[in-house]
């Protein structure tokens, strides 16, 4: 009698579970990628004439995550299940990146390091981000530290810094306004290092 009663809970338990999970809101998935709509204006009447990789690209670990890591205050940050990157922070960055700068000069060539096409890449354009910061219905804030490198040791390294802050403030989806803050975040690097690449292109 008693194994018999230890069966029926187990299988109202088993039962609660499956309910609980079939409740259970789905995780949304976001990327970093920039909007077609967002053409921006290039930098120069002809494509950069060097092909370019983006990477590595190293991110803070505090944010090193599949899900969204966001700020309460000034100390306190707290980890969002059900939002989520699609691909790694870093890979998704280093896209973003790629595609901005692309972009920005004239439809240069220029791919992540992860893509076999960056194998035979003339510059690397190395990021460091210090900061990947998001504040729900606020604020996006983005920090790197980047580095133009030519892979044949021609020229010596070119190092800069760029940061950006976007709001984030919207009547609609909170999640979807912080994803697009940052990536207004990584348009305003890029084309600062965008500048940059073609300012050395005539030094």
């Amino acid at each position: 009698m008693k194994a018999s009663r230890f069966a029926g809970g187990g299988a109202v338990l088993l039962v609660a579970l499956i309910v609980g999970c079939a409740t259970s809101p789905p995780a949304q998935f976001f990327t970093l990628t920039p909007a077609a709509s967002d053409d921006g204006e290039s930098l120069v009447s002809s494509p950069f004439a060097r092909s370019i990789a983006v990477g590595p690209v190293s991110v803070p670990e505090a944010v090193n995550r599949p899900q969204f890591v966001v700020r309460e205050g000034s100390n306190r940050v707290v980890v969002l299940e059900l939002q989520r990157w699609a691909a790694p922070l870093r890979d998704g960055i280093a896209e973003s990146v790629a595609g901005y700068l692309s972009r920005a000069l004239g439809g240069a060539r220029v791919t992540p390091m992860t893509q076999s096409a960056a194998n035979t890449a003339q510059l690397d354009v190395a990021l460091d981000v210090q900061r990947f910061d998001m504040v729900v219905g606020e604020e996006a804030v983005l920090e790197v530290v980047w580095t133009i490198k030519t892979r044949n040791g021609s020229a010596a390294p070119i190092t800069g810094r760029s940061g950006a802050r976007e709001s984030a403030q919207t009547s609609g989806d909170e999640y979807a306004a912080l994803v697009a803050a940052q990536v207004r975040a990584l348009a305003t690097v890029s084309r600062e290092i965008a500048q940059r690449l073609v300012q050395s292109a005539t030094d």
